[in-house]
């Protein structure tokens, strides 16, 4: 009579251990479950990171070609720098979608892949003084018909102190386009002239659009002074040899008539 109650705990006992690993065993698979859940939860995290940066990278980057394009339409040429383009263009310089800086060659006024190329930071002061530069460059222009012989040549009446940078050195110029460019910069080829010259000056821009009318105008009044000079030579001409043959005439009819 014992035996079969022996039997009957045996059996609990039995299912009672297969019910606790049957539970053991889905812990085990809902925590499997949950673990690649959260992977994919994370990647998909990460994936919607990268899609933001990169649309956030793209956005930057229409964003400084505007500001180039608004820059050289205002300006009339090529911003030397991307610092040169803040806050004025743009209210800061974006980066691209992996953290790093955008690159510019200021010889085309295009970015590029590379960071650019720089001999040193230029300060605010340097870039203010620039911009103070090309704004009187263009008044000399205006007034004169040429671009200034030297930057020098603005003081005093286009510019309240002589052109320096903070640590006294000279800016970059050439007289035969009007570019100016910080020493510090790398140095790339200058934008070319692209307009007629006066006197050795020229250029492209609002300035050289100026000097180009004054040029052409110059050039009709000196055509038009040419062709009066002209006419006015050919009329004396004529009319002394008119006068020539009408004497010739007059000598041939007094031999007729003895006289």
């Amino acid at each position: 009579m014992e035996t079969e109650p022996m039997i009957r705990r045996t059996l609990r006992v039995s299912v009672l251990l297969a019910v606790i690993m049957l539970m053991a065993g889905c812990g085990v698979e809902l925590l499997t479950t949950t673990a690649i859940q959260g992977e994919l939860q994370a990647q998909q995290m990460s994936a919607m990171q990268n899609q933001v940066k990169n649309a956030a990278g793209t956005t930057g980057r229409i964003n400084l070609e505007r500001a180039i394009q608004t820059y050289i339409a205002d300006k009339g040429g090529n911003p030397p720098s991307l610092e040169a383009l803040v806050p004025d263009f743009i209210p800061a310089l974006p980066k691209k979608a992996d953290g790093s800086d955008y690159g510019y060659d200021a010889s085309t006024g295009k970015l590029t892949d590379a960071p650019s190329a720089s001999r040193g930071s230029i300060s605010p002061t340097d870039l203010q003084m620039m911009e103070s530069i090309r704004t009187a460059i263009n008044s000399y222009g205006t007034a004169t018909g040429y671009y200034p012989p030297t930057l020098d040549a603005l003081y005093p009446n286009y510019l309240t102190k002589l052109p320096r940078t903070d640590a006294g050195e000279a800016f970059v110029y050439n007289d035969q386009n009007g570019y100016v460019a910080h020493p510090r910069e790398q140095q790339a080829p200058q934008p070319a002239s692209t307009t007629a010259s006066v006197g050795g000056g020229g250029g492209a821009g609002p300035m050289g659009e100026v000097m180009t009318g004054m040029s052409v105008q110059n050039q009709l009044n000196q055509m038009n002074q040419s062709g009066t000079s002209s006419a006015g030579s050919r009329m004396r001409e004529s009319a002394s040899g008119l006068g020539q043959g009408q004497d010739a005439k007059n000598n041939a009819a007094m031999d007729q008539l003895g006289l």
